[in-house]
């Protein structure tokens, strides 16, 4: 996200937190389809997806008068559906007899998850690894990530082959799973699950 885009989504969710319905709408017209894109990625269903981003949208605005205009409202709008998805990967494990062991033991931890892993934290330094990237990288891994454009599409608009887009979105993956490595098991299980391509 660039500075300028953090500058004025600051500014929205100030109108916001004010009450100005105006604000809200212009958050939600930037943010619902990356929401939407990143929820459909994992969930596999379309309504369930759209679901996701009118319950986040929806937090938003019962709680407007605790947003902090200065934090990433990025950051923010993606914990709570990072949070949203984690339950159902829940509801989903407790009725497959075939779960994997590795993720449902990660997700039903004996500690409360919500304190031990601070999932606004990941995002956030996420975001400043992306921010962080050569900028071709960077717009591919956006495109493709946030955006949810298929490969040959962001090919064909930045004139650079399949191929390429490929390369570079290996090439980001590998050096977000390699900071995140510093995080050990819940950064880890966090790229596996929310930012492998």
């Amino acid at each position: 996200m660039t500075s300028l885009s953090r500058h004025i989504d600051s500014l929205s969710v100030k109108q916001l937190k004010e009450g100005d319905p105006k604000a809200f709408d212009a958050l939600f017209n930037k943010y619902a389809q990356r929401l939407y894109n990143f929820s459909l990625k994992y969930l596999k269903s379309a309504e369930e997806a759209e679901e996701v981003v009118q319950e986040v949208f929806m937090y938003v605005w019962e709680r407007k008068e605790g947003l902090k205009p200065d934090s990433s409202f990025n950051s923010y709008i993606f914990t709570i559906a990072y949070n949203i998805i984690r339950k159902h990967f829940i509801r989903k494990a407790r009725d497959n007899s075939h779960k994997d062991d590795l993720i449902y033991a990660f997700l039903n931890e004996e500690n409360n998850l919500d304190q031990t892993i601070d999932y606004k934290f990941l995002l956030e330094k996420v975001e400043n690894i992306i921010n962080n990237l050569p900028e071709k990288r960077k717009a591919i891994f956006i495109k493709r990530k946030y955006e949810g454009l298929p490969v040959k599409q962001i090919a064909e608009e930045l004139g650079i082959s399949p191929n390429t887009v490929e390369n570079q979105l290996v090439a980001a993956q590998k050096q977000i799973h390699r900071e995140l490595q510093n995080e050990k098991l819940a950064g880890l299980i966090f790229y596996v699950l929310f930012l492998s391509v």
